[in-house]
């Protein structure tokens, strides 16, 4: 058997170093627009180093689109994400098989079967906890975005009463708003000003890349609603009100899901102080 996982792992190692080798072609408008590209500043040693452990991870389709979803809420560069992960995963593989290693070089005699097979499942382990850490951000930071929505849809109606445009009213509130969340919607609105891009497509292409369902459907509201002062303060104004009630909603859920979890512990405690309380009484019974 570990003759077998031997093999297998010299395969594996073998099939690594030939993608590295021979990689695929790019296509042909890739590789034309590389020739008319400005060359790219050279890479520090750190970025050479996660890209290497990154490639072999992109050629099969890694990181996932969700992944990549959660990546761009988070501000993360996905190369660097797929090196941290490659790291983590190929530490905790090798971990028990070096100390066994070490163990053996001083007389232990340990095979090397069980080590290698605990390595895997380490890894795997390793991988699922550094994505579920991942996911877990991202909805924090989802959340944050859709409060930081809801209170700039409360501040956009009355300036849209008073006489603003959609455009200057979103800038104002983005403006007099703080934290990362205004701050994307900020410099998605201030692209789209520079480029000339609608509003609702701005908003829309931030939704779609970060994850955050409200800003497509304020995108939505806005493409439907364009033209028409009246109609676009009462949109918004109702989409505020969704906004804040869904909110809302999922607090109260969070809320009750937190008083759930928390009983947990407190019922277990109490079922081994009842154990305590009863023990003395049902050893004096026995004869």
């Amino acid at each position: 058997m570990s003759i077998l996982l031997l093999g297998l792992g010299f395969g594996l190692g073998a099939l690594l170093i030939a993608y590295g080798l021979w990689p695929a072609r790019p296509p042909l408008l890739t590789a034309i627009a590389a020739i008319y590209r400005a060359p790219a500043p050279p890479a520090s040693r750190k970025r050479r180093l996660e890209e290497s452990l990154a490639a072999p991870l992109t050629r099969f389709g890694l990181p996932r689109k969700q992944t990549m979803t959660d990546l761009a809420i988070c501000e993360r560069d996905p190369i660097e994400y797929l090196g941290s992960l490659a790291s983590v995963a190929f530490m905790a593989l090798l971990a028990p098989a070096a100390t066994v290693a070490i163990m053996n070089l001083m007389g232990a005699g340990i095979s090397f079967t069980v080590p290698i097979w605990l390595g895997v499942l380490l890894a795997a382990v390793a991988v699922w906890i550094t994505e579920s850490s991942l996911k877990e951000k991202a909805e924090e930071r989802r959340l944050l975005m859709r409060h930081t929505l809801a209170a700039l849809l409360d501040v956009v109606p009355p300036a849209l009463a008073a006489g603003a445009g959609v455009e200057q009213a979103l800038m104002d509130s983005t403006r007099i708003s703080s934290g990362w969340a205004a701050r994307r919607l900020r410099n998605a609105l201030a692209a789209a000003r520079a480029t000339r891009t609608p509003l609702h497509q701005a908003l829309g292409d931030l939704g779609r890349e970060t994850g955050v369902v409200q800003l497509e459907q304020l995108a939505s509201t806005l493409q439907l609603a364009s033209g028409e002062g009246t109609r676009i303060r009462a949109a918004l104004t109702q989409r505020g009100h969704a906004l804040s009630e869904r909110l809302a909603a999922e607090l109260e859920a969070r809320a009750e899901s937190a008083s759930t979890r928390m009983s947990i512990p407190l019922m277990l405690l109490t079922s081994v102080f009842l154990l305590f309380l009863i023990y003395p009484g049902i050893a004096g019974m026995q004869p």
